[in-house]
């Protein structure tokens, strides 16, 4: 029988202090369990509410307030509004206009030379 209460009182003492040991450890690490299951969409958690604390109310002066003088008034003319005048601009050559002075210049060149060659002169 002492063997029986002393078996007792060991495994009483031992759990008491594996509680005391088990129960300080949770005690500072915050409440939080959950169970977690790899499987997509099995997820129990129960986490401990966000902490809030409001700063402490602070009081500051109103900054001082600086007086100083209107600026001076400056008065100016009306600004004045002209519009440039009319701009008229003649167009550039163009490829038509130098085809006509080439056809142009061949032409007296052939009356040239028909000239020379109605009147008996060979020289082309």
């Amino acid at each position: 029988m002492n063997l029986t209460r002393t078996g007792l009182k060991l495994a009483l003492s031992g759990a008491l202090a594996a509680g005391a040991l088990f129960g300080v450890a949770s005690a500072t690490a915050g409440t939080s369990w959950s169970v977690g299951v790899s499987v997509p969409g099995v997820v129990v958690s129960s986490e401990p509410a966000p902490v809030y604390y409001e700063p402490a109310p602070a009081y500051s002066p109103p900054p001082p307030v600086y007086y100083q003088p209107a600026p001076p008034v400056r008065y100016q003319p009306a600004p004045a509004y002209v519009a440039p005048a009319p701009v008229y601009y003649e167009p550039g050559p163009s490829w038509e206009e130098r085809r006509a002075e080439r056809r142009e210049w061949r032409r007296r060149e052939w009356e040239r030379r028909e000239h020379y060659r109605r009147y008996g002169d060979d020289r082309y």
